[in-house]
């Protein structure tokens, strides 16, 4: 179909119709673009808690952070200029402000720089999976499936830039994909987490169960959004633009980059809670069974991601009793040195664990 058939369409349209449109197809595109600001301003506040407390993460990943901050800045400032547009410069033409994603360029790169936005978060993912998993061959489908949905979502651009509208199937052939990527993905890691959590220590492996409710949590949103864009798009009449089901699909594609970015974010800030609740839970007493192990502030601060994206090792301070009786000083070197053997192995341990997640 050819956008000069469907503007002949649209100037057929009763007054009814017209309000349909401006109540399904504008409508959504404010909502949208209201729901684009306010998760952007979340993410203004989760971009820079992650660089007051994570200041000495590799220089990769804080160039990622930036380069995520840099993206989601500039589609805001894409949404605003489709808002204007739409609503100033089209004020008193409802069909040409319908009309936006087909004939002015900030509606016809929509798709694909949103598209844009998520391949670049699930390459992080992806390099997330390999660090844990070391499993070529699921990464190299997750990274294929996803290359693929970014490759649906330009050649949507290309038609509507070519004047052609018959884009539907690319449409949903972009985010149907998108659904499956995520699932695998996510189902992925909820595996390789609970794999590795069978071969560490119970403080460990706590706090990779911890790790993987994370993963869970913050995967579920923008699954959630891509199923539901899938759906919204193939219910209905294609041929009817004015429906319900057009406002819906409008709100879901535009919010899910920034529901990306924001599981993204949500992901790197918790890692300094994880680690902080585990060092607090497994603190006794100096006159307890375990022979008086204690972690104190300095080791809780140790303990933080910063200090470990350095390569630095996890130290456990240990504090034993001493006693003047000469009978007891054999079992007494005898247990410390067992102390200091499970302080080391855990300390082994739990460095290795949390590097394939830095």
């Amino acid at each position: 179909m050819q956008v000069k058939g469907t503007r002949i369409l649209y100037s057929t349209m009763s007054q009814p119709q017209v309000s349909a449109l401006i109540t399904y197809a504008l409508g959504g595109w404010d909502l949208s673009v209201a729901g684009d600001l306010l998760l952007q301003g979340v993410i203004f506040a989760q971009t820079a808690h992650y660089f007051t407390l994570y200041h000495s993460d590799l220089l990769a990943l804080r160039l990622f952070v930036a380069g995520l901050l840099l993206f989601t800045t500039l589609k805001s400032m894409q949404m605003i200029a489709i808002l204007w547009t739409q609503n100033v410069t089209h004020f008193t033409d409802v069909r040409g402000a319908t009309m936006l994603f087909a004939t002015n360029w900030l509606g016809q790169i929509n798709l694909g720089f949103g598209a844009s936005i998520s391949f670049y978060i699930q390459i992080f993912m992806c390099q997330r999976l390999w660090s844990l998993s070391k499993n070529i061959y699921v990464v190299i489908v997750l990274v294929t499936m996803f290359t693929f949905s970014l490759a649906a979502a330009w050649a949507v651009v290309i038609l509507t830039f070519n004047n052609r509208l018959s884009s539907a199937t690319w449409i949903s052939v972009h985010f149907g994909v998108v659904l499956g990527g995520d699932l695998l993905l996510c189902g992925s890691m909820a595996f390789f987490l609970l794999k590795h959590s069978k071969h560490v220590l119970p403080q460990t492996a706590g706090m990779l169960n911890a790790i993987l409710k994370l993963t869970i949590q913050s995967a579920m949103p923008g699954a959630i959004c891509a199923m539901i864009t899938v759906i919204a798009s193939q219910t209905g009449d294609r041929s009817v633009l004015a429906k319900p089901s057009t406002t819906i699909s409008i709100i879901a594609s535009n919010v899910l980059p920034k529901l990306y970015a924001l599981s993204a974010m949500w992901t790197l800030n918790s890692r300094r809670t994880i680690l902080l609740s585990r060092s607090t839970g497994q603190n006794t007493s100096s006159e307890g069974p375990s022979g008086g192990r204690r972690t104190g502030a300095s080791g809780a601060r140790a303990l933080e991601l910063g200090d470990l994206g350095k390569g630095q090792h996890i130290q456990v301070r240990t504090h034993v009793q001493t006693t003047h009786h000469t009978d007891d000083e054999a079992n007494r070197t005898h247990a410390e040195r067992k102390a200091q053997e499970m302080d080391d192995i855990e300390a082994s341990s739990t460095e290795n664990s949390l590097r394939q997640f830095r």
